[in-house]
């Protein structure tokens, strides 16, 4: 385990990651991404949805609320895909697919922004495999897309929380 010290009391500093979940949706073989703004930076890029995992909330819960909340949809997951670290941002994203969806996708909200800041969801919109704009995931998506059957899938264990 990599730990930084504190000059001052030369005790171990253990890196904090914040835990998100993201939805890889597909219908007809089509993936939907929704467009973000950076709260920090103020840049606009395509990503699944999700979001964080709250306090006590299982990766299952966790990705149908975010799922809900930002594309109005509800779906069952498959299972997860793949995990990323952007170490930069401290976080661990769980990519989830949803290979079962039911309604119709309409840009949700961030039920947690205050009506008077600004709006982090953008858009949203679903892309054929030749249309996915760049991204990390997007080596991710062209592979599930091609067989989604083939794709590793490790079943969600409910008993693990984010506690």
């Amino acid at each position: 385990m990599n730990t930084t010290q504190n000059a001052s009391t030369r005790q171990p500093v253990q890196p904090v990651f914040r835990l998100a979940v993201r939805c890889l949706c597909v219908r007809a073989g089509r993936v939907l991404l929704v467009r973000h703004v950076s709260a920090n930076s103020g840049r606009e890029f395509w990503t699944f949805p999700g979001g964080l995992v709250e306090k006590g909330e299982s990766l299952h819960t966790a990705a149908c609320r975010e799922l809900t909340e930002e594309t109005g949809l509800n779906g069952t997951p498959a299972g997860i895909l793949a995990l990323y670290e952007f170490s930069q941002n401290n976080l661990i994203e769980v990519v989830i697919a949803f290979p079962d969806l039911h309604g119709e996708a309409v840009l949700g909200h961030d039920p947690e922004l205050s009506p008077d800041e600004p709006k982090r969801l953008q858009g949203l919109q679903w892309f054929a495999v030749s249309e996915i704009p760049e991204m990390p995931q997007k080596n991710l998506i062209e592979c599930y897309l091609s067989d989604p059957a083939a794709a590793p899938v490790i079943n969600l264990p409910f008993q693990i929380r984010c506690d």
